[in-house]
């Protein structure tokens, strides 16, 4: 079964940054400088289950040291909630030499970030049906299915 879906992210850039973005592992945009803030908006029949909504950036080097993207929001069907930009993950990749001279382990994933001031990969999970994954995110109880 196919589930309408809506959805809606606000992207804030810092040094006009490059992404690609996708879903389920299909490019939607490849290559997409980003110049000033700007929102991605998507309006999609998926079917039910898990999903993942990508955005790479890649654009960061020794060059351009201030390059970063900021997920400002998420929307799904009109209702903006942090949780929704929480049910994320982030997974860097940390520049060398800087990644080597650490005295800590770095963390290879970050939940819930929202930054991404390194070039790597930051991931929106949800699912479909999107009101019952609300319902569960929101933990508002029981729900039958």
């Amino acid at each position: 079964m196919l589930y309408s879906t809506k959805f809606k992210i606000g992207l804030v850039p810092y040094g006009a940054p490059c992404i690609n973005y996708g879903l389920d592992g299909v490019a939607v945009n490849n290559g997409l400088t980003i110049h000033e803030p700007c929102e991605l908006s998507f309006d999609l029949d998926l079917d039910s289950g898990a999903h993942e909504f990508y955005i790479d950036f890649y654009s960061k080097t020794n060059a351009t040291p201030e390059q970063a993207v900021e997920i400002a929001w998420v929307e799904f069907e009109g209702m903006r909630l942090d949780r929704f930009k929480w049910s994320s993950t982030y997974t860097p990749v940390y520049p060398e030499p800087w990644a080597s001279q650490q005295t800590e382990v770095l963390p290879k994933v970050h939940n819930s970030m929202t930054y991404l001031g390194w070039n790597g990969r930051w991931c929106l999970h949800f699912e479909t049906p999107i009101f019952t994954w609300i319902h569960q995110l929101e933990h508002l109880g029981w729900i039958y299915t």
